[in-house]
Order: structure tokens, then sequence, then C-alpha cells
């Protein structure tokens, strides 16, 4: 859950330097950042549930090679001057990592997520050719991938059920 929420929150950053400097991206930080402390809360109140030693090895392995890989793509994409690229391809390695991290769980959610991450990514690396503007693909495309992040951290814990019980 807890890396989960850090995911989140680093999209969401991510989201919130494509926005510009007008203040909209620091308050659209500022709620994501309020979000994950609820989500945090409420995984506290409602009791963890955490991974075996074995998963949790597998999540911190596909978790670094992810950081890695993003790491070395957004500085060989700026060595060529094709920064553009570089969140549409980082989405695409955290996609890749949400599977493996599925594959490994057997959680369907984060199957799902991993698809959108890498559907969202192609998107925005195709939508980096056709436009020099960030907004698109760094700022909405960061938004995104935290708020999806950070809708299937609450969906995990049992809080999307709560929301839809209580609407009935």
């Amino acid at each position: 859950m807890l890396v989960e929420c850090l995911i989140g929150v680093a999209w969401l950053t991510v989201g919130s330097l494509g926005l510009g400097s007008d203040g909209a991206g620091t308050l659209l930080l500022a709620a994501g950042i309020a979000l994950v402390v609820f989500v945090l809360v409420e995984n506290r109140r409602r009791g963890s549930r955490s991974f075996d030693a074995p998963r949790s090895a597998d999540l911190l392995r596909y978790g670094a090679f992810a950081v890695g890989g993003i790491v070395v793509v957004s500085v060989l994409l700026g060595l060529i001057s094709e920064a553009g690229f570089a969140p549409g391809l980082s989405a695409v390695i955290t996609g890749v990592a949400f599977l493996a991290v599925a594959r490994s769980t057997g959680q369907r959610p984060t199957q799902w997520l991993g698809i959108a991450f890498v559907v969202l990514g192609v998107l925005a690396a195709l939508l980096s050719t056709q436009e020099t503007s960030s907004f698109v693909s760094q700022g909405l495309l960061g938004l995104l991938c935290g708020l999806l992040v950070l809708v299937s951290a609450a969906d995990r814990i049992g809080m999307l059920d709560t929301l839809r019980d209580r609407m009935r």
C-alpha cells in the first residue's frame, strides 16, 4: 500500500510539473497528497495486509528495475534531445512493472493498472511527436497515472466498496 501511494505521489508530481507554474499544478498536487494521507490512514484503520516475504522481495526487485529503467531512459533521451518522450516511456516502464507484480501476486486490479499505464504511456509518447507542449504528454499523463494508482490503492483496501454501499 505504501509503495502504491509513493508511486501515486510521484506521478502527481510529474503531472503538476507539466502543468506549469500558474498554481493549478501545486493545488492538484496538494489535493493528491491529501488523498494519499487519507488512503494511508484508512488503510491503517482497516488493518493493513502485507505480502509474504517472497512477494515483497519481488515487489522491491520490480520497483528497483522500474526506477533504474526510468532514470536510464530519461538520461539517454535527454542526451539525444528527445526528452519529450520520457514521461510516456516512463509510464510504459511503470506499467510493465505493475504487470510483473500482478503476475507475481496474482492480483487482477494490478494487472489492469499495468495495462492502463502502458496504454497511456504509448498514447503520451505518440502525442509528444505531434506537439511541443508538455501539457498533455507530461501534465495530463502524470495526473491520470497518479489518480489511477490512488484509486487502485483505495479499491485494494475496500474504500470503493464502502463508498458504493453508502450510495445505495
